[in-house]
Protein backbone atom coordinates (compact mmCIF):
# COMPACT_ATOMS: atom_id res chain seq x y z
CA UNK A 1 0.00 0.00 0.00
CA UNK A 2 2.97 2.53 1.18
CA UNK A 3 4.15 1.62 -2.32
CA UNK A 4 1.36 2.47 -4.49
CA UNK A 5 0.78 6.12 -2.53
CA UNK A 6 4.16 6.93 -3.11
CA UNK A 7 4.03 6.29 -6.74
CA UNK A 8 1.00 7.88 -7.26
CA UNK A 9 2.63 10.94 -5.13
CA UNK A 10 5.53 10.42 -7.70
CA UNK A 11 3.13 10.67 -10.98
CA UNK A 12 1.51 13.78 -9.34
CA UNK A 13 4.51 15.53 -8.81
CA UNK A 14 5.42 14.85 -12.72
CA UNK A 15 1.97 16.29 -13.96
CA UNK A 16 2.31 19.61 -11.99
CA UNK A 17 6.26 19.74 -12.85
CA UNK A 18 5.04 19.15 -16.31
CA UNK A 19 2.32 21.71 -16.00
CA UNK A 20 4.78 24.10 -14.81
CA UNK A 21 7.53 23.85 -17.01
CA UNK A 22 4.88 24.61 -20.01
CA UNK A 23 3.72 27.54 -17.89
CA UNK A 24 7.48 29.09 -17.18
CA UNK A 25 7.53 28.51 -21.24
CA UNK A 26 4.80 30.50 -22.07
CA UNK A 27 5.74 33.07 -19.98
CA UNK A 28 8.36 33.35 -21.77
CA UNK A 29 6.93 33.72 -24.89
CA UNK A 30 4.02 35.67 -24.60
CA UNK A 31 2.70 37.95 -21.55
CA UNK A 32 -0.32 38.32 -19.32
CA UNK A 33 -3.19 40.15 -20.95
CA UNK A 34 -6.60 41.47 -19.28
CA UNK A 35 -9.68 41.73 -21.49
CA UNK A 36 -13.25 42.81 -21.45
CA UNK A 37 -16.91 42.47 -23.32
CA UNK A 38 -19.37 44.75 -22.42
CA UNK A 39 -22.32 45.36 -25.21
CA UNK A 40 -23.07 48.16 -26.73
CA UNK A 41 -20.09 51.05 -27.35
CA UNK A 42 -19.11 53.70 -25.44
CA UNK A 43 -18.40 55.52 -28.47
CA UNK A 44 -21.68 56.69 -29.46
CA UNK A 45 -23.66 59.29 -28.94
CA UNK A 46 -25.85 59.56 -25.68
CA UNK A 47 -29.49 58.53 -26.46
CA UNK A 48 -32.24 60.49 -26.44
CA UNK A 49 -35.17 60.24 -23.64
CA UNK A 50 -37.83 57.49 -23.51
CA UNK A 51 -41.03 57.97 -24.84
CA UNK A 52 -44.26 56.32 -24.19
CA UNK A 53 -46.31 54.81 -26.54
CA UNK A 54 -49.66 56.43 -27.44
CA UNK A 55 -52.79 55.22 -25.21
CA UNK A 56 -55.10 52.98 -27.45
CA UNK A 57 -58.10 55.33 -28.53
CA UNK A 58 -60.25 52.25 -27.81
CA UNK A 59 -59.09 52.33 -23.70
CA UNK A 60 -59.66 56.40 -23.69
CA UNK A 61 -63.20 56.20 -25.24
CA UNK A 62 -64.51 53.08 -23.05
CA UNK A 63 -63.23 55.29 -19.76
CA UNK A 64 -65.10 58.30 -21.13
CA UNK A 65 -67.56 56.29 -21.18
CA UNK A 66 -68.56 56.72 -17.14
CA UNK A 67 -71.62 54.18 -17.44
CA UNK A 68 -69.30 51.59 -18.38
CA UNK A 69 -71.97 50.46 -21.06
CA UNK A 70 -69.65 48.04 -22.65
CA UNK A 71 -70.12 45.25 -20.28
CA UNK A 72 -74.04 45.71 -19.73
CA UNK A 73 -75.60 43.07 -20.07
CA UNK A 74 -77.58 42.82 -23.33
CA UNK A 75 -81.90 42.53 -23.36
CA UNK A 76 -82.35 38.83 -22.84
CA UNK A 77 -79.71 39.02 -19.93
CA UNK A 78 -76.47 37.96 -21.39
CA UNK A 79 -73.57 39.94 -20.13
CA UNK A 80 -70.82 40.58 -22.04
CA UNK A 81 -67.36 41.99 -20.87
CA UNK A 82 -64.39 42.97 -22.85
CA UNK A 83 -62.45 45.99 -21.75
CA UNK A 84 -59.61 47.91 -24.02
CA UNK A 85 -56.42 47.88 -22.69
CA UNK A 86 -54.13 50.68 -22.57
CA UNK A 87 -51.47 49.30 -25.03
CA UNK A 88 -52.92 49.62 -28.92
CA UNK A 89 -52.61 45.91 -30.72
CA UNK A 90 -54.65 47.07 -33.49
CA UNK A 91 -51.31 47.97 -35.72
CA UNK A 92 -49.44 44.51 -35.28
CA UNK A 93 -47.72 44.21 -38.42
CA UNK A 94 -48.13 41.45 -40.80
CA UNK A 95 -46.82 38.00 -40.35
CA UNK A 96 -45.49 36.05 -43.54
CA UNK A 97 -44.12 32.89 -41.42
CA UNK A 98 -47.53 32.17 -40.21
CA UNK A 99 -49.96 32.28 -43.25
CA UNK A 100 -50.46 28.76 -44.53
CA UNK A 101 -52.74 27.39 -46.69
CA UNK A 102 -56.06 26.49 -45.34
CA UNK A 103 -59.14 24.48 -46.56
CA UNK A 104 -62.65 26.22 -47.73
CA UNK A 105 -64.12 24.70 -44.08
CA UNK A 106 -62.69 23.47 -40.63
CA UNK A 107 -63.96 22.90 -37.49
CA UNK A 108 -62.24 22.34 -34.30
CA UNK A 109 -65.45 20.63 -32.65
CA UNK A 110 -64.93 17.70 -35.02
CA UNK A 111 -61.41 16.79 -34.32
CA UNK A 112 -62.14 16.79 -30.54
CA UNK A 113 -60.35 20.00 -29.70
CA UNK A 114 -63.29 22.08 -28.40
CA UNK A 115 -64.06 21.56 -23.99
CA UNK A 116 -67.62 22.05 -23.43
CA UNK A 117 -69.40 25.14 -23.56
CA UNK A 118 -69.89 27.51 -20.32
CA UNK A 119 -72.31 30.05 -18.84
CA UNK A 120 -70.58 33.70 -17.41
CA UNK A 121 -74.02 34.49 -16.05
CA UNK A 122 -74.23 37.75 -15.35
CA UNK A 123 -70.76 38.13 -14.91
CA UNK A 124 -68.36 40.31 -16.94
CA UNK A 125 -66.22 37.32 -17.25
CA UNK A 126 -66.35 36.53 -20.62
CA UNK A 127 -62.43 37.17 -21.31
CA UNK A 128 -61.91 34.47 -18.92
CA UNK A 129 -63.32 31.70 -21.02
CA UNK A 130 -62.33 33.35 -24.20
CA UNK A 131 -58.32 32.10 -22.75
CA UNK A 132 -59.70 28.95 -21.08
CA UNK A 133 -60.99 28.00 -24.26
CA UNK A 134 -58.16 28.71 -26.58
CA UNK A 135 -55.62 27.00 -23.82
CA UNK A 136 -57.59 24.21 -23.37
CA UNK A 137 -58.11 24.25 -27.03
CA UNK A 138 -54.15 23.59 -27.37
CA UNK A 139 -54.24 20.66 -25.09
CA UNK A 140 -56.24 18.89 -26.78
CA UNK A 141 -56.88 15.63 -27.58
CA UNK A 142 -54.03 14.38 -26.14
CA UNK A 143 -55.54 16.19 -22.50
CA UNK A 144 -58.85 17.13 -22.05
CA UNK A 145 -58.79 19.98 -19.16
CA UNK A 146 -60.96 22.44 -17.47
CA UNK A 147 -59.51 25.04 -15.92
CA UNK A 148 -60.74 27.56 -13.60
CA UNK A 149 -62.31 30.71 -14.86
CA UNK A 150 -63.38 31.99 -11.10
CA UNK A 151 -59.76 32.04 -9.87
CA UNK A 152 -58.59 33.93 -13.06
CA UNK A 153 -61.03 37.13 -12.45
CA UNK A 154 -60.80 36.89 -8.79
CA UNK A 155 -57.35 37.10 -8.59
CA UNK A 156 -57.14 39.84 -11.37
CA UNK A 157 -59.01 42.16 -9.22
CA UNK A 158 -58.41 45.05 -6.94
CA UNK A 159 -59.23 42.86 -3.63
CA UNK A 160 -55.66 41.32 -4.41
CA UNK A 161 -52.53 43.15 -4.27
CA UNK A 162 -51.63 42.22 -7.46
CA UNK A 163 -54.50 42.86 -9.16
CA UNK A 164 -56.00 45.27 -11.73
CA UNK A 165 -58.29 48.42 -11.21
CA UNK A 166 -61.52 46.53 -11.46
CA UNK A 167 -63.75 44.62 -9.92
CA UNK A 168 -64.53 40.27 -9.70
CA UNK A 169 -67.00 40.41 -11.82
CA UNK A 170 -65.70 43.62 -14.06
CA UNK A 171 -64.59 42.69 -18.07
CA UNK A 172 -61.39 42.46 -18.87
CA UNK A 173 -59.27 40.75 -21.88
CA UNK A 174 -56.67 38.67 -23.07
CA UNK A 175 -53.68 40.96 -22.08
CA UNK A 176 -54.87 40.50 -18.30
CA UNK A 177 -54.76 36.98 -18.37
CA UNK A 178 -51.91 36.96 -20.20
CA UNK A 179 -50.63 38.69 -16.74
CA UNK A 180 -52.02 36.25 -14.61
CA UNK A 181 -50.89 33.00 -16.29
CA UNK A 182 -47.13 33.91 -16.81
CA UNK A 183 -47.23 35.11 -13.94
CA UNK A 184 -47.95 31.14 -13.27
CA UNK A 185 -50.67 32.04 -10.96
CA UNK A 186 -52.50 29.86 -12.87
CA UNK A 187 -53.97 27.95 -14.91
CA UNK A 188 -55.35 25.65 -11.78
CA UNK A 189 -58.30 23.33 -11.90
CA UNK A 190 -61.52 24.10 -12.34
CA UNK A 191 -62.99 21.32 -9.41
CA UNK A 192 -60.18 23.17 -7.06
CA UNK A 193 -62.20 26.85 -7.94
CA UNK A 194 -65.61 26.66 -9.22
CA UNK A 195 -66.94 29.33 -11.24
CA UNK A 196 -69.50 31.60 -9.52
CA UNK A 197 -70.76 34.73 -10.16
CA UNK A 198 -71.35 35.61 -6.45
CA UNK A 199 -67.77 34.42 -5.78
CA UNK A 200 -65.38 37.42 -5.43
CA UNK A 201 -62.69 35.93 -3.45
CA UNK A 202 -60.07 33.00 -4.58
CA UNK A 203 -57.87 31.13 -2.66
CA UNK A 204 -54.05 31.92 -4.09
CA UNK A 205 -51.34 29.73 -4.10
CA UNK A 206 -53.51 26.54 -5.18
CA UNK A 207 -51.68 24.47 -7.86
CA UNK A 208 -51.18 25.84 -10.99
CA UNK A 209 -51.57 23.34 -13.76
CA UNK A 210 -49.73 24.44 -16.41
CA UNK A 211 -46.95 26.92 -17.28
CA UNK A 212 -47.89 29.49 -19.58
CA UNK A 213 -44.72 30.16 -21.50
CA UNK A 214 -45.95 31.79 -24.85
CA UNK A 215 -48.66 33.61 -25.83
CA UNK A 216 -49.48 35.15 -29.76
CA UNK A 217 -50.88 38.06 -30.31
CA UNK A 218 -52.48 37.80 -33.98
CA UNK A 219 -52.33 41.15 -36.04
CA UNK A 220 -56.19 42.37 -36.53
CA UNK A 221 -57.86 41.96 -39.46
CA UNK A 222 -57.52 44.50 -42.38
CA UNK A 223 -60.21 43.78 -44.65
CA UNK A 224 -63.26 40.84 -44.70
CA UNK A 225 -61.05 38.58 -46.54
CA UNK A 226 -58.24 39.07 -44.55
CA UNK A 227 -58.27 35.63 -42.47
CA UNK A 228 -55.53 33.96 -43.66
CA UNK A 229 -53.18 34.26 -40.04
CA UNK A 230 -56.85 33.47 -37.86
CA UNK A 231 -57.18 30.53 -39.76
CA UNK A 232 -53.06 29.54 -39.60
CA UNK A 233 -53.29 30.08 -36.03
CA UNK A 234 -56.11 27.96 -35.77
CA UNK A 235 -55.05 25.58 -37.67
CA UNK A 236 -51.34 25.09 -35.72
CA UNK A 237 -52.73 25.98 -31.84
CA UNK A 238 -56.10 25.48 -31.31
CA UNK A 239 -59.19 28.10 -30.49
CA UNK A 240 -58.64 31.76 -30.62
CA UNK A 241 -59.76 34.10 -28.24
CA UNK A 242 -60.75 37.04 -29.82
CA UNK A 243 -63.10 40.49 -29.22
CA UNK A 244 -66.75 41.80 -31.00
CA UNK A 245 -69.14 43.39 -30.57
CA UNK A 246 -72.29 42.15 -30.25
CA UNK A 247 -75.89 43.58 -29.89
CA UNK A 248 -78.90 42.05 -30.22
CA UNK A 249 -80.06 43.59 -33.38
CA UNK A 250 -77.79 42.30 -35.23
CA UNK A 251 -78.25 38.34 -34.46
CA UNK A 252 -80.47 35.90 -36.54
CA UNK A 253 -81.27 33.63 -33.48
CA UNK A 254 -83.16 31.29 -35.92
CA UNK A 255 -80.20 30.86 -37.80
CA UNK A 256 -77.56 31.69 -35.25
CA UNK A 257 -75.67 34.12 -37.43
CA UNK A 258 -74.33 37.13 -36.67
CA UNK A 259 -73.29 40.58 -38.84
CA UNK A 260 -72.52 44.23 -37.74
CA UNK A 261 -71.95 46.56 -39.79
CA UNK A 262 -71.15 49.69 -37.01
CA UNK A 263 -67.90 51.64 -35.44
CA UNK A 264 -68.85 50.65 -32.08
CA UNK A 265 -65.41 49.04 -30.02
CA UNK A 266 -65.36 45.48 -28.97
CA UNK A 267 -67.78 45.00 -25.85
CA UNK A 268 -67.38 41.08 -25.64
CA UNK A 269 -64.79 38.23 -26.07
CA UNK A 270 -65.14 34.63 -27.46
CA UNK A 271 -63.21 31.83 -29.36
CA UNK A 272 -63.10 30.76 -32.79
CA UNK A 273 -63.09 27.17 -32.89
CA UNK A 274 -63.25 27.12 -37.23
CA UNK A 275 -64.60 28.55 -40.27
CA UNK A 276 -66.80 28.06 -43.31
CA UNK A 277 -66.12 30.26 -46.55
CA UNK A 278 -69.37 29.09 -48.15
CA UNK A 279 -71.65 29.41 -45.23
CA UNK A 280 -74.88 31.09 -46.71
CA UNK A 281 -74.77 35.30 -46.32
CA UNK A 282 -78.40 34.97 -46.17
CA UNK A 283 -78.05 33.43 -42.68
CA UNK A 284 -77.86 36.68 -41.01
CA UNK A 285 -79.88 39.76 -40.26
CA UNK A 286 -78.90 42.22 -42.63
CA UNK A 287 -77.03 40.90 -45.55
CA UNK A 288 -73.27 41.20 -46.02
CA UNK A 289 -71.77 41.42 -49.09
CA UNK A 290 -70.65 37.97 -49.40
CA UNK A 291 -71.08 34.56 -48.16
CA UNK A 292 -68.31 32.82 -45.20
CA UNK A 293 -68.26 33.06 -41.79
CA UNK A 294 -66.36 32.45 -38.28
CA UNK A 295 -67.77 29.20 -36.17
CA UNK A 296 -67.44 30.71 -32.99
CA UNK A 297 -67.88 29.31 -29.33
CA UNK A 298 -69.52 31.53 -26.49
CA UNK A 299 -69.96 31.63 -23.00
CA UNK A 300 -73.88 31.66 -22.34
CA UNK A 301 -74.53 28.31 -22.20
CA UNK A 302 -75.72 25.69 -24.39
CA UNK A 303 -79.71 26.80 -24.51
CA UNK A 304 -78.10 29.50 -26.45
CA UNK A 305 -77.45 29.43 -30.11
CA UNK A 306 -76.03 26.55 -31.79
CA UNK A 307 -75.51 24.65 -28.31
CA UNK A 308 -73.74 27.30 -27.45
CA UNK A 309 -72.04 28.57 -31.03
CA UNK A 310 -73.09 30.64 -33.66
CA UNK A 311 -71.71 32.05 -37.13
CA UNK A 312 -69.83 35.66 -37.68
CA UNK A 313 -69.47 36.64 -40.98
CA UNK A 314 -66.28 37.65 -42.69
CA UNK A 315 -67.62 40.99 -43.14
CA UNK A 316 -68.20 42.14 -39.38
CA UNK A 317 -66.57 44.94 -38.97
CA UNK A 318 -65.43 43.99 -35.57
CA UNK A 319 -64.89 40.29 -35.45
CA UNK A 320 -61.45 39.40 -35.62
CA UNK A 321 -59.71 42.09 -33.17
CA UNK A 322 -57.37 41.72 -29.97
CA UNK A 323 -56.86 38.06 -31.24
CA UNK A 324 -54.59 35.93 -29.09
CA UNK A 325 -53.53 31.81 -28.69
CA UNK A 326 -52.56 30.56 -25.46
CA UNK A 327 -49.93 28.03 -25.20
CA UNK A 328 -49.11 25.43 -22.20
CA UNK A 329 -45.68 23.24 -21.10
CA UNK A 330 -46.16 20.91 -18.19
CA UNK A 331 -44.93 22.22 -14.36
CA UNK A 332 -41.61 20.66 -14.88
CA UNK A 333 -39.79 22.49 -17.36
CA UNK A 334 -38.52 25.16 -14.67
CA UNK A 335 -38.28 25.15 -10.82
CA UNK A 336 -38.14 29.11 -10.32
CA UNK A 337 -39.12 32.07 -11.40
CA UNK A 338 -37.86 35.50 -11.22
CA UNK A 339 -39.95 38.43 -12.14
CA UNK A 340 -41.00 41.95 -11.40
CA UNK A 341 -44.54 42.27 -13.36
CA UNK A 342 -47.38 40.57 -12.23
CA UNK A 343 -49.59 43.23 -14.15
CA UNK A 344 -47.68 42.44 -17.14
CA UNK A 345 -47.63 44.34 -20.60
CA UNK A 346 -49.23 47.99 -19.66
CA UNK A 347 -47.57 50.34 -22.59
CA UNK A 348 -44.88 50.34 -24.53
CA UNK A 349 -41.06 52.81 -23.97
CA UNK A 350 -38.76 53.43 -26.45
CA UNK A 351 -36.47 56.00 -28.04
CA UNK A 352 -38.33 56.74 -31.32
CA UNK A 353 -36.15 54.41 -33.11
CA UNK A 354 -37.32 51.04 -33.97
CA UNK A 355 -34.18 49.62 -31.54
CA UNK A 356 -33.62 49.65 -27.82
CA UNK A 357 -32.10 47.96 -24.86
CA UNK A 358 -33.95 47.00 -21.53
CA UNK A 359 -32.01 44.79 -18.85
CA UNK A 360 -33.76 43.59 -15.10
CA UNK A 361 -31.45 42.47 -12.29
CA UNK A 362 -32.09 39.50 -10.12
CA UNK A 363 -30.80 37.74 -7.20
CA UNK A 364 -30.36 34.02 -6.92
CA UNK A 365 -32.44 32.47 -3.66
CA UNK A 366 -30.15 29.92 -4.00
CA UNK A 367 -27.65 27.65 -5.79
CA UNK A 368 -29.18 26.76 -9.15
CA UNK A 369 -28.90 26.79 -13.13
CA UNK A 370 -30.49 30.14 -15.15
CA UNK A 371 -32.06 28.14 -17.78
CA UNK A 372 -34.65 30.82 -19.66
CA UNK A 373 -35.50 34.24 -20.28
CA UNK A 374 -39.00 35.42 -21.17
CA UNK A 375 -40.18 38.92 -22.36
CA UNK A 376 -42.80 40.58 -24.91
CA UNK A 377 -42.14 41.42 -28.15
CA UNK A 378 -44.36 44.44 -28.43
CA UNK A 379 -44.42 43.81 -32.88
CA UNK A 380 -44.67 41.14 -35.22
CA UNK A 381 -40.95 40.31 -36.39
CA UNK A 382 -38.91 41.41 -33.45
CA UNK A 383 -35.23 40.99 -33.93
CA UNK A 384 -33.75 40.32 -29.93
CA UNK A 385 -30.76 39.76 -28.43
CA UNK A 386 -29.73 37.98 -25.30
CA UNK A 387 -26.89 39.49 -23.03
CA UNK A 388 -27.12 37.27 -19.54
CA UNK A 389 -24.47 38.84 -16.95
CA UNK A 390 -23.44 37.37 -13.78
CA UNK A 391 -22.45 39.81 -10.76
CA UNK A 392 -23.29 43.09 -12.20
CA UNK A 393 -21.83 46.58 -11.31
CA UNK A 394 -23.21 49.71 -11.56
CA UNK A 395 -26.01 49.03 -13.52
CA UNK A 396 -26.65 45.68 -15.44
CA UNK A 397 -23.55 45.31 -16.78
CA UNK A 398 -20.46 43.86 -15.95
CA UNK A 399 -16.59 44.48 -16.35
CA UNK A 400 -16.23 41.09 -17.60
CA UNK A 401 -18.76 40.63 -20.43
CA UNK A 402 -21.73 38.39 -20.54
CA UNK A 403 -21.27 35.01 -19.69
CA UNK A 404 -23.73 34.17 -22.62
CA UNK A 405 -25.44 35.69 -25.72
CA UNK A 406 -28.07 34.87 -28.08
CA UNK A 407 -29.97 36.25 -30.76
CA UNK A 408 -32.97 35.54 -33.45
CA UNK A 409 -36.06 37.00 -34.31
CA UNK A 410 -39.37 36.08 -33.02
CA UNK A 411 -42.15 36.56 -35.95
CA UNK A 412 -45.40 36.72 -33.77
CA UNK A 413 -46.00 39.63 -31.22
CA UNK A 414 -46.67 38.52 -27.85
CA UNK A 415 -45.36 37.03 -24.55
CA UNK A 416 -42.22 34.55 -25.52
CA UNK A 417 -39.74 32.60 -24.04
CA UNK A 418 -36.49 31.67 -25.31
CA UNK A 419 -34.58 28.96 -23.69
CA UNK A 420 -30.43 29.61 -23.56
CA UNK A 421 -27.77 27.65 -25.07
CA UNK A 422 -26.37 26.79 -22.24
CA UNK A 423 -27.25 26.69 -18.34
CA UNK A 424 -25.37 29.01 -16.36
CA UNK A 425 -24.70 28.08 -13.06
CA UNK A 426 -25.90 30.74 -10.15
CA UNK A 427 -24.89 30.57 -6.31
CA UNK A 428 -27.46 31.86 -3.32
CA UNK A 429 -27.48 35.64 -3.50
CA UNK A 430 -25.55 36.09 -7.09
CA UNK A 431 -27.02 38.67 -8.90
CA UNK A 432 -27.57 38.42 -12.42
CA UNK A 433 -28.55 40.06 -15.03
CA UNK A 434 -30.67 39.54 -18.63
CA UNK A 435 -29.77 42.46 -21.00
CA UNK A 436 -32.14 42.74 -23.91
CA UNK A 437 -31.65 44.60 -27.53
CA UNK A 438 -34.64 44.30 -29.22
CA UNK A 439 -35.86 45.72 -32.37
CA UNK A 440 -39.50 46.42 -34.21
CA UNK A 441 -39.24 47.31 -38.06
CA UNK A 442 -42.22 48.89 -37.61
CA UNK A 443 -42.92 50.30 -33.97
CA UNK A 444 -40.31 52.66 -32.21
CA UNK A 445 -41.36 51.44 -28.87
CA UNK A 446 -39.97 47.98 -28.66
CA UNK A 447 -39.76 47.43 -24.39
CA UNK A 448 -43.24 46.08 -22.61
CA UNK A 449 -43.26 47.65 -19.47
CA UNK A 450 -45.48 47.50 -16.25
CA UNK A 451 -46.73 50.79 -14.69
CA UNK A 452 -49.20 52.47 -12.57
CA UNK A 453 -51.59 53.46 -15.11
CA UNK A 454 -55.11 55.29 -14.08
CA UNK A 455 -58.39 52.97 -14.29
CA UNK A 456 -55.94 49.79 -15.45
CA UNK A 457 -52.79 48.75 -13.09
CA UNK A 458 -52.39 51.69 -9.95
CA UNK A 459 -51.16 49.16 -7.64
CA UNK A 460 -48.18 48.17 -9.82
CA UNK A 461 -44.47 48.86 -7.91
CA UNK A 462 -41.38 48.92 -8.38
CA UNK A 463 -38.03 49.47 -6.57
CA UNK A 464 -34.92 50.97 -8.21
CA UNK A 465 -32.39 48.75 -9.10
CA UNK A 466 -34.37 46.13 -10.74
CA UNK A 467 -34.80 47.62 -13.99
CA UNK A 468 -32.65 49.48 -16.86
CA UNK A 469 -33.50 50.97 -20.48
CA UNK A 470 -30.90 51.74 -22.35
CA UNK A 471 -31.12 53.71 -26.13
CA UNK A 472 -27.77 52.63 -27.27
CA UNK A 473 -26.58 49.70 -25.38
CA UNK A 474 -23.58 52.02 -23.68
CA UNK A 475 -25.69 54.52 -21.37
CA UNK A 476 -28.34 52.82 -18.87
CA UNK A 477 -30.15 54.99 -16.56
CA UNK A 478 -32.57 52.95 -14.23
CA UNK A 479 -36.21 53.04 -15.62
CA UNK A 480 -37.77 54.53 -12.32
CA UNK A 481 -35.81 57.55 -12.85
CA UNK A 482 -37.97 58.55 -15.74
CA UNK A 483 -41.38 56.62 -14.45
CA UNK A 484 -42.21 55.78 -10.83
CA UNK A 485 -42.72 52.12 -9.71
CA UNK A 486 -42.39 50.98 -13.41
CA UNK A 487 -40.32 47.97 -14.19
CA UNK A 488 -39.94 46.16 -17.57
CA UNK A 489 -41.53 42.87 -18.63
CA UNK A 490 -38.61 40.54 -18.25
CA UNK A 491 -38.88 37.39 -16.43
CA UNK A 492 -35.73 34.39 -15.67
CA UNK A 493 -36.48 30.76 -14.97
CA UNK A 494 -34.15 28.55 -13.18
CA UNK A 495 -33.60 25.18 -11.98
CA UNK A 496 -32.31 24.40 -8.40
CA UNK A 497 -28.42 22.40 -8.81
CA UNK A 498 -24.59 23.40 -8.71
CA UNK A 499 -21.70 22.48 -11.03
CA UNK A 500 -20.62 19.09 -11.74
CA UNK A 501 -17.98 17.79 -9.65
CA UNK A 502 -14.97 16.99 -11.75
CA UNK A 503 -13.73 13.52 -12.55
CA UNK A 504 -11.81 12.54 -9.12
CA UNK A 505 -12.51 15.15 -7.05
CA UNK A 506 -15.50 15.17 -3.92
CA UNK A 507 -16.62 19.30 -4.60
CA UNK A 508 -17.57 21.18 -6.99
CA UNK A 509 -16.05 24.38 -8.25
CA UNK A 510 -16.34 27.62 -7.08
CA UNK A 511 -16.35 31.38 -8.06
CA UNK A 512 -14.07 32.52 -4.92
CA UNK A 513 -14.37 36.04 -5.78
CA UNK A 514 -17.90 36.57 -7.34
CA UNK A 515 -16.20 37.59 -10.75
CA UNK A 516 -18.23 34.39 -12.93
CA UNK A 517 -15.20 32.25 -13.02
CA UNK A 518 -14.90 28.96 -10.79
CA UNK A 519 -11.30 29.10 -10.17
CA UNK A 520 -11.59 26.74 -7.49
CA UNK A 521 -11.78 23.87 -9.52
CA UNK A 522 -11.19 21.38 -7.09
CA UNK A 523 -14.17 22.60 -4.80
CA UNK A 524 -11.56 22.58 -1.74
CA UNK A 525 -12.42 26.32 -0.97
CA UNK A 526 -9.49 27.96 -1.96
CA UNK A 527 -7.42 28.55 -4.49
CA UNK A 528 -4.18 26.27 -5.35
CA UNK A 529 -1.64 24.95 -7.55
CA UNK A 530 -3.88 21.74 -7.17
CA UNK A 531 -6.90 23.62 -9.39
CA UNK A 532 -4.49 24.23 -12.32
CA UNK A 533 -3.07 20.55 -12.35
CA UNK A 534 -6.75 19.41 -11.70
CA UNK A 535 -7.65 21.98 -15.01
CA UNK A 536 -5.27 20.70 -17.19
CA UNK A 537 -6.17 17.33 -16.41
CA UNK A 538 -9.69 17.92 -17.56
CA UNK A 539 -10.05 20.39 -20.15
CA UNK A 540 -11.65 17.98 -22.59
CA UNK A 541 -13.98 17.32 -19.91
CA UNK A 542 -14.90 20.74 -18.98
CA UNK A 543 -15.44 21.35 -22.96
CA UNK A 544 -18.36 18.55 -22.86
CA UNK A 545 -20.10 18.48 -19.31
CA UNK A 546 -19.34 22.78 -18.42
CA UNK A 547 -20.24 25.94 -19.21
CA UNK A 548 -17.30 27.23 -21.38
CA UNK A 549 -17.92 30.89 -20.01
CA UNK A 550 -17.58 29.21 -16.27
CA UNK A 551 -13.73 28.12 -17.23
CA UNK A 552 -12.85 30.70 -20.02
CA UNK A 553 -10.02 32.65 -17.74
CA UNK A 554 -8.23 33.60 -21.06
CA UNK A 555 -11.72 35.27 -22.53
CA UNK A 556 -11.31 33.82 -26.36
CA UNK A 557 -14.37 31.33 -26.03
CA UNK A 558 -12.67 28.32 -26.04
CA UNK A 559 -11.14 25.76 -23.36
CA UNK A 560 -6.99 25.70 -24.02
CA UNK A 561 -3.59 26.44 -22.22
CA UNK A 562 -4.04 30.00 -22.10
CA UNK A 563 -7.16 29.30 -19.61
CA UNK A 564 -4.03 27.34 -17.45
CA UNK A 565 -1.65 30.16 -17.93
CA UNK A 566 -4.90 32.41 -16.97
CA UNK A 567 -5.68 30.46 -14.19
CA UNK A 568 -2.43 30.05 -12.88
CA UNK A 569 -1.44 33.94 -12.70
CA UNK A 570 -4.71 34.23 -10.22
CA UNK A 571 -1.99 32.10 -7.55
Amino acid sequence: MKNKINTKNRVNMKKKTFVFSGLLLLFMIMGSSISMAVAGSSGKTRATEPVLSPENPDFTEYHADKVYTQSLASSNRHKKGFVPAPVDLSDLSKISTLEISAPAYYDLRTLNRVTSVKYQGESGACWTFATSGSLESYLMPEENRDFSENNMKNLLSSAYPEGFDRDPNDGGNSLMSTAYLAHWSGPVEETADPYSIYSRVSPENLPVQKHVQDVLFIPNRESSLDNTMIKSAILQYGALSTSMYFDDSSYYSSRYGYYYNGSSISNHAVSIVGWDDNYDKNNFSGVPPGNGAFIVKNSWGTYWGDNGYFYVSYYDSNIGNDNAVFTAENTDNYENIYQYDPLGWVLNVGYNNPTAWCANIFAAKSDETLESVSFYTTDSNCAYEIYIYTSPESGPLSREGPVLSKSGTIPVAGYHTVPLDSEIQLEADQKFSVVLKLTTPDSRYPIAIEMPYADWSSKATANPGESFISGDGSTWKDITAYYLNTNVCIKAFTDSGTLSVFPGYINPPTDLDQDGLYEDVNGNGILDFDDVVAYYDNMGWIEENALVAFFDFSNNGLIDFDDVVKLYDRL
